[in-house]
């Protein structure tokens, strides 16, 4: 690739996706961590960040951790998002939705995280996995009951009929009808690796939520996510370090 300007790397409790945008804007999807040389770095992490560091992420087993030191990368990140956050920014970056135009993004893989967003900006985040009251299974994260429970890849079997499917489907449907920041949301985005594995999953949904709308991730085939947009988005503001990026 000629240019490379930004290297978004998303990590996630199955694996890590380097999708690296040229300056044309084009994209090279490669597996695990990478920075070419001149290239920024923007990263994705489940889990609750401070800055630059990850203070929390159960599923990768990482507390109070720099990613990029972690990662092996070199320098410093120009972003660090929650991945479900980036994600959510990235359905709607993919969407070319409009700053009135709210989403909710669910994302459905080894764990479970959910952000809402209008146009570029965050509305509320760290949403949907961790909440409610979906038995009295033991969380990762120390709580009892949580969504997670029931609905994440650590939580469910390797095989997923239709009718567990369903069951996970209804679970998020309850999910996002209670959570309040989700209500104004115009368009309701379910992802994740299960849905790429199960995308049958995105109707099971829109059955359990019959007046909202329920949609795939835009994100293409190749992406782990939407996050690397939702990156790219979030780096916008960071010009004069992407500039120095691609000496």
């Amino acid at each position: 690739m000629n240019d490379p300007v930004l290297a978004c790397i998303e990590v996630g409790g199955s694996g890590v996706q380097t999708v690296v945008f040229g300056v044309d804007g084009t994209a090279v999807f490669l597996d695990g961590p990478h920075q070419p040389p001149g290239a920024c770095v923007a990263l994705a992490v489940p889990g609750l960040i401070d800055g630059h560091r990850v203070a929390s992420a159960s599923n990768l087993g990482w507390i109070d951790v720099n990613p990029v030191a972690e990662l092996g990368l070199r320098g410093a990140a120009v972003v660090v998002c929650n991945d479900a956050e980036a994600a959510a920014l990235g359905e709607a970056e993919l969407r070319g939705l409009g700053p009135d135009t709210v989403l909710a993004f669910v994302g459905l893989g080894t764990g479970v995280g959910g952000a809402v967003v209008a146009g570029s900006e965050v509305l509320d985040e760290n949403l949907f996995g961790h909440g409610g009251a979906f038995g009295d299974r033991l969380c990762r994260c120390g709580r009892t009951g949580c969504l997670e429970t029931v609905a994440a890849g650590w939580a469910l079997p390797d095989a997923l009929g239709d009718e567990q499917l369903r069951g996970v489907a209804a679970a998020v449907a309850v999910a996002v009808a209670a959570e309040p920041a989700a209500d104004p949301a115009a368009v309701i985005v379910v992802g994740g690796g299960i849905v790429r594995r199960h995308p049958n999953l995105v109707a099971f949904v829109q059955d359990a939520l019959p007046t909202r709308a329920v949609e795939a991730s835009a994100a293409p085939p190749a992406a782990k996510s939407a996050a690397a947009w939702g990156l790219r988005r979030l780096s916008y503001g960071f010009d004069a370090v992407l500039e120095g990026g691609r000496s």
